[in-house]
């Protein structure tokens, strides 16, 4: 009875080793399982410095799991942040030929655009520029006419018994009239004055408007613009009556003319004719030609200080201002009067 009380004890200790093992068995196999897919989830689902709860069936006993030592883990470093690297294509040729020809238009830079000012007064639209007004002259100091000339000299006496008068040049002025060139000279004239009909009878300078046309001199060319001749022992002017009467005529011998009186000897009438301007009186450039007895050899000449024989006489070097200033193109004109 004794050994069956054992044998039966025996048994029942054999049965409940057995649970043991199983229960223990069990309990690893499930812990095994736990931690095998905890290691499989995803790391960003596992939650730092925990450890999974192995649950077991309420009718199993709980096995005590474990602790793991808890590993701290380091704060991880802040990624360094590299920059993308461009994906280089290789140009294709629409694009290599699109690239060279961005390279060749160079666009011009963009104006920038003017901001408006707030209250700004607006600019006045400038004034057309005024045209110059053409200068005026005056009237000349003597009567007579111009005949188209824009160069003239006045002669102007004090009466017509005077010796002496005042010679001045002008210029045309652009708005009419006429202007002075230079100042006034001191001028001789006639030992019987001015007259209004002079003769060969007469030492009278004549009164009126005559053109200058020509120049002569024993000096050469002081340079005028006017025909100039330079006078020799051959150079005459002619003073009697005839078909001559007025003329210059260049003989030595044979002439037709007297060689003395009433002619002149122009290359030895000095300082006289040392330069001369020929005054259109009574000559063939004269309106009504030469006629005969009216009074010869009227001339614009050298003075020596005294009064002429009807000629006009001023200062070499003022006759040689003037010659160079008149020109045939002026149409220049001497005009004798009193004022």
């Amino acid at each position: 009875m004794r050994h069956s009380w054992h044998t039966g004890h025996m048994a029942v200790a054999r049965i409940l080793s057995s649970c043991a093992v199983v229960v223990a068995v069990a309990g690893c196999t499930a812990l095994a399982i736990g931690m095998s897919r905890a290691a499989s989830a995803p790391e960003a689902a596992v939650t730092p410095y925990s450890i999974p709860t192995l649950t077991t069936p309420s009718d199993q006993p709980t096995a005590t799991p474990v602790p793991r030592r808890a590993v701290p883990r380091p704060h991880p470093a802040p990624a360094k942040t590299t920059p993308a690297k461009a994906q280089v294509v290789p140009p294709t040729p629409a694009t290599t030929s699109t690239r060279a020809s961005a390279r060749k238009t160079v666009q011009p830079p963009s104006k920038p655009r003017s901001t408006p000012v707030p209250n700004a007064v607006p600019k006045a639209a400038p004034k057309p520029a005024p045209k110059p007004v053409a200068t005026r002259g005056q009237r000349l100091p003597i009567a007579g006419s111009t005949a188209g000339a824009t160069r003239v000299i006045t002669v102007t006496a004090s009466s017509y018994g005077s010796t002496v008068a005042t010679l001045q040049p002008w210029v045309a002025a652009p708005g009419g009239g006429w202007l002075k060139h230079g100042g006034a000279i001191l001028a001789h004239v006639g030992s019987d004055g001015v007259s209004t009909a002079p003769s060969e009878t007469r030492s009278a300078t004549p009164v009126g408007s005559f053109s200058l046309t020509q120049a002569f001199g024993a000096y050469s060319d002081p340079g005028t613009a006017l025909p100039y001749f330079t006078t020799n022992s051959s150079d005459w002017w002619i003073s009697q009556a005839g078909s001559l009467y007025n003329t210059h005529q260049h003989c030595a011998s044979g002439c037709g003319f007297t060689h003395g009186a009433p002619n002149e000897h122009l290359a030895y009438e000095l300082p006289y004719y040392r330069y001369a301007v020929v005054i259109d009186y009574n000559t063939r450039n004269a309106p009504g030609g030469v006629r005969q007895g009216r009074g010869s050899a009227f001339f614009l000449h050298v003075t020596d200080g005294n009064a002429t024989a009807g000629c006009v006489a001023i200062s070499q070097a003022h006759l040689v201002s003037i010659m160079k200033w008149l020109t045939p193109a002026a149409h220049p004109r001497i005009l004798i009067g009193v004022a």
